[in-house]
């Protein structure tokens, strides 16, 4: 995880891989300017948050959305509009970091980081089973996420620097995403 190449790669592969992260829950919120939010964890002090039921082909029941689905050059399936809008809204609230800064916290930011990678490999496991991504697709990403995986550990965190720790550090907040701390942290 120290290298800044790593923070690149793992941003870009969270927001390929965001667009169609349907599996994992989707809340919606409107804020105090009457802007629309969509996100992947219940925003603290938000009572008017609500869980949305994502379905990505917007049909339901068995056989649904095999005749007249879209589907890419590639042949994976594509989202419905409504799917495509939550999923571009779920994209950009991974990339929002809190501005709040906590202290750094090793074991905290080690777990968030592969909890994390855990979620988006089981998610591209869902797309791929699903459709909306190729076995090519996943194949090359995964790889990446499973090495990256494994390069976060306590004892680099411990011994990290510069933005390197940043990452890590951002990383402890339990309100910030991978994408998100990556972007920000980038070279």
């Amino acid at each position: 995880m120290s290298a800044a190449r790593g923070r690149v790669l793992i941003a870009t592969l969270g927001l390929a891989w965001a667009g169609v992260l349907v599996a994992q829950p989707v809340y919606k919120w409107v804020d105090a300017q009457g802007q629309t939010h969509y996100g992947s964890q219940l925003p603290p002090q938000q009572a008017d948050a609500s869980r949305v039921k994502v379905s990505p082909n917007s049909s339901s029941g068995a056989g649904a959305g095999r005749f007249g689905e879209q589907r890419h050059s590639d042949g994976s399936k594509k989202l419905s509009k409504d799917a495509q809008e939550m999923a571009d809204g779920l994209a950009q609230g991974l990339r929002k970091v809190d501005g709040k800064e906590v202290a750094l916290n090793c074991a905290l930011a080690v777990d968030n980081i592969r909890s994390q990678i855990e979620t988006m490999l089981d998610n591209g496991r869902k797309n791929l089973k699903g459709g909306y991504i190729t076995q090519a697709q996943y194949d090359s990403t995964t790889g990446h996420f499973v090495k990256l995986r494994s390069q976060a550990t306590v004892s680099d965190c411990k011994s990290a620097t510069g933005g390197s720790r940043d990452m890590y550090q951002c990383m402890t907040s339990m309100h910030n995403h991978l994408v998100g701390c990556a972007e920000k942290h980038r070279p």
